[in-house]
């Protein structure tokens, strides 16, 4: 049995077919003549232009143009003029061949996103690396794979499937895709969900162990491929297949229905988003606004600081999307794993613990100031929120307010319209929730970034495979710490969100509800699975069950009476 990270949820047993690629020369030589050598760049980006486009208009009538901003994403990659004048420039000086050139570039851009966590942002360099591929492979002349002539029922795997593929695969024939790389939010893994396709990422040395032909189970809601098994075996996931089909249909819905308890307690459910590209998805899943807008891929995807005009149309657009449902708008939160490539880094002992985050925007305040003026210009097209994370003090809040407030007396001076808005903070360090009544009383919102506060409650590096038994989002120190923000919140009359992974989590969603916690921000595709557990489950009953749970004595305890209870 094989293990892996679950994408797409579902199940599916057939024969694997393995996606064995061909491998790219990209090896350096001198070109003789550097104007047809460009010429040949642009022949190869101009074809590729062409079949990108081919393949947004097939699954714009697929999928109703929800896969629409993963194929202008890649569309604008493929055309972006900083990338081409980049390639352009090194086949010039070096006298070298456009495969050569296209691979170093893009491997130089897509290097600044290498130590990145953040899965969202880490699935801009994949489609940096996809589109290149494909321009390379058009200037060789190599033959793209061709899904399109599966006619047989089978499980693709492969080192790492594209979006590309995953849009040109007919899901009568294709029940599943496994890989070995990848991440819950790359763009395959979105199309796979649109598709119904299960899929698992992350299945280590998978194409080493799979042979073509070879019957499995993929079980992609425990992570499991099977690869040895009995006839019962089998019989008990078919009829797990036929049971989780009627279920898929039951929440579907549920999409347009009102997120009310059996008791009448209404939940906001919003969507977290990275883009504008999100946000018809996150409409689609019927979200509430947004809870938290990533503006990070504003910042990174590029190779200069983005000027204000530019930010003020990304979240007016944004903005103008949901209007008048509320917006929470995170300011830049980078530094620590999220270095920017155009400004000087200074290497730091420890990142996680060091410049990053609000205290980042403070050191280069002049970034902020931008930010803020983008901000607040867009103010006027909808319900806007301003978040700032990594909030440690009371007088760090009090110092942005005071720096927004400054702005706006400047925008209003220059006759610019601001509308109304609201300031809150995130709740990702320890001492922000020990100090959660003071900072009620200065702040609109409170959201509490469960990711961070786990890792720093219980000092351990989420990332390191190692202390992954401290990666405890039930761990009391946990729930104490939000139950201790929400009260103040309440006590203050302002609202307290979550937008961490715990948010996504059906189980633990309940808990946060019964926590006190107002607003539930989340991927937009768990939208309808947390909100059919909060139509099965009284506000009441969960209170109760909250409270019971603070006053425990193990982590364990706590999931046996959240399985217990919770229906």
């Amino acid at each position: 049995m094989l293990k892996g990270v679950p994408a797409s949820m579902g199940y599916a047993i057939a024969p694997i077919l393995k996606i064995d690629r061909q491998t790219i020369d990209t090896t350096k030589f001198t070109v003789k003549n550097i104007k047809t050598e460009i010429a040949y760049l642009h022949e190869a980006i101009d074809k590729t232009v062409s079949q990108l486009e081919a393949l947004k208009l097939k699954n714009d009538q697929t999928f109703d143009h929800e896969t629409s901003s993963i194929f202008d994403a890649h569309i604008a990659i493929a055309k972006d003029p900083e990338v081409i004048k980049q390639v352009e420039d090194k086949i010039i000086k070096e006298t070298c061949n456009v495969a050569y050139a296209v691979k170093s570039v893009v491997l130089k851009v897509v290097d600044m996103f290498k130590d990145i966590e953040d899965e969202y942002l880490k699935q801009r360099a994949s489609d940096l690396l996809e589109v290149s591929d494909r321009i390379i492979k058009n200037h060789l002349d190599i033959e793209m794979i061709d899904l399109e002539k599966i006619d047989h029922e089978v499980i693709l795997a492969a080192h790492e499937i594209t979006a590309s593929e995953a849009a040109m695969v007919n899901p009568k024939y294709v029940l599943g895709f496994l890989s070995e790389v990848g991440g819950k939010n790359s763009h395959s893994s979105i199309i796979a969900r649109l598709l119904g396709i299960p899929a698992l990422v992350g299945v280590k040395d998978l194409m080493k162990h799979v042979k073509n032909d070879e019957k499995v189970i993929l079980d992609a809601e425990e992570g499991k491929l099977i690869r040895s098994y009995t006839n019962d075996l089998e019989s008990f996931y078919q009829n797990k297949i036929t049971n989780y089909v009627l279920e898929k249909h039951k929440l579907e819905s549920l999409i347009g229905v009102k997120p009310y308890t059996t008791d009448g307690h209404h939940v906001e459910l919003l969507a977290n988003i990275g883009s504008y590209q999100d946000v018809k998805y996150a409409k689609k899943q019927n979200a509430y606004g947004v809870g938290l807008f990533r503006t990070e891929l504003i910042f990174l995807d590029r190779y200069e600081l983005p000027s204000e005009d530019e930010q003020y149309h990304e979240y007016k657009k944004v903005l103008e999307s949901f209007h008048p449902q509320p917006v929470t708008i995170r300011t830049l939160d980078i530094g620590g794993d999220k270095p920017l490539p155009y400004l000087k880094h200074q290497d730091e002992l420890n990142p996680a613990l060091g410049i990053r985050g609000i205290r980042f925007s403070l050191v280069k305040d002049d970034m902020l100031k931008t930010q803020l003026k983008a901000l607040l210009r867009a103010s006027i097209h909808g319900h806007l929120k301003i978040m700032f994370p990594m909030i440690s003090t009371k007088e760090e809040f009090v110092k942005v307010k005071r720096m927004v407030k400054n702005i706006e007396k400047e925008l209003i001076e220059d006759n610019i319209n601001v509308g109304s808005y609201e300031l809150g903070v995130m709740i990702e360090v320890p001492s922000a929730a020990l100090i959660a009544d003071q900072l009620a009383s200065v702040v609109d919102f409170f959201s509490i970034g469960t990711n961070d506060l786990i890792q720093y409650t219980l000092a351990a590096d989420r990332l390191n495979s190692k202390l992954e038994y401290l990666n405890q989002p039930y761990h009391l120190s946990i729930l104490r710490l939000i139950h201790m923000v929400t009260t103040a919140a309440k006590k203050a009359n302002i609202k307290t969100a979550v937008c961490g992974e715990m948010a996504s989590d059906p189980i633990a969603a309940c808990l946060l509800i019964g926590l006190s916690v107002d607003e539930l921000s989340m991927t937009s595709s768990s939208i309808v699975k947390v909100k059919d557990k909060i139509l099965k489950n009284s506000y009441e009953d969960l209170v109760k069950l909250s409270h019971k749970i603070l006053s425990l004595t193990s982590d364990i305890a706590v999931v046996h009476q959240l399985k217990k209870h919770i229906k």
